[in-house]
């Protein structure tokens, strides 16, 4: 008697959803608002009804919005349509490109009992961004000095495996997939949290978080980091300028010596 009821209960239950008098809840996303403060600023109205005000005091906004595709429509621009995926994105009103950098974060935990560490493996931990021809490479220490080889090296060992590096560089589009961890509006936390199964092997290393930002805002905090960034001519560091710049001084000073 119970299995009947048990089975008559399920099939009301089906039989309601598939006639939508049940709707299951549909957790909202985070979507990051790119625009141009100077131009675009005023109002941002989503599938004609919600409006979302566009400040002319900042860059970006976060909203949120479900799964699927929705119409935007800035101010009395023509309106338009994107899908809005489930790990949300960027809504790049102004066109721009964007970047993801890198934040290091040591873990405590035990080693793993089989000898090899993939966070820590010093071909891995190698990250950098090529674009227009320059080289952008992140430091893993501040007071390390980094040769046209190391970042040689780096370039030949990501384009083995097909890319290694956790910095990624994002075109121009629309509305652009969620690749990273904190978006434009987050920023890193002191520390961090990571879940784990019970059978997963906890590993002590570094873990590399992700971070967008606009692509001249990081050309310009490149430029201005040297502690944490080399940025180099990507012709230059094939033919070894700098190398052989450096090993030009090397023998100077040692000419110098030997007098």
């Amino acid at each position: 008697m119970r299995n009947k009821t048990t089975i008559q209960l399920l099939i009301l239950i089906l039989t309601m959803i598939s006639c939508n008098k049940i709707k299951i809840p549909v957790e909202p996303v985070k979507v990051d608002v790119s625009y141009d403060s100077e131009t675009q600023k005023g109002n941002l109205i989503v599938d004609g009804k919600q409006t979302f005000k566009l400040p002319s005091d900042s860059m970006s906004i976060t909203i949120k919005l479900t799964e699927g595709s929705h119409t935007f429509k800035l101010n009395k621009e023509k309106e338009f349509t994107e899908f809005v995926p489930k790990e949300g994105g960027i809504l790049n009103l102004n066109n721009a490109s964007f970047v993801t950098i890198i934040e290091p974060y040591v873990s405590q935990t035990i080693e793993n009992s089989y000898g090899f560490d993939p966070n820590n493996d010093t071909r891995l931990n190698q990250h950098f961004l090529i674009i227009d021809s320059t080289v952008y490479y992140y430091k893993k220490d501040t007071l390390q000095n980094v040769s046209d080889l190391d970042i040689k090296n780096a370039i030949a060992f990501s384009k083995k495996l097909k890319g290694t590096s956790a910095m990624k560089y994002f075109e121009p589009k629309r509305f652009i997939a969620k690749e990273w961890n904190f978006g434009l509006n987050e920023d890193f936390p002191e520390t961090i949290t990571e879940e784990t199964s019970s059978i997963a092997i906890p590993v002590k290393g570094t873990r590399y978080k992700r971070k967008v930002v606009e692509l001249t805002l990081f050309k310009l905090y490149a430029l201005m980091s040297p502690q944490y960034f080399v940025v180099r001519n990507l012709k230059d560091v094939m033919e070894s300028k700098e190398d052989i710049k450096e090993d030009s001084k090397k023998s100077s000073r040692q000419m110098q010596f030997d007098k």
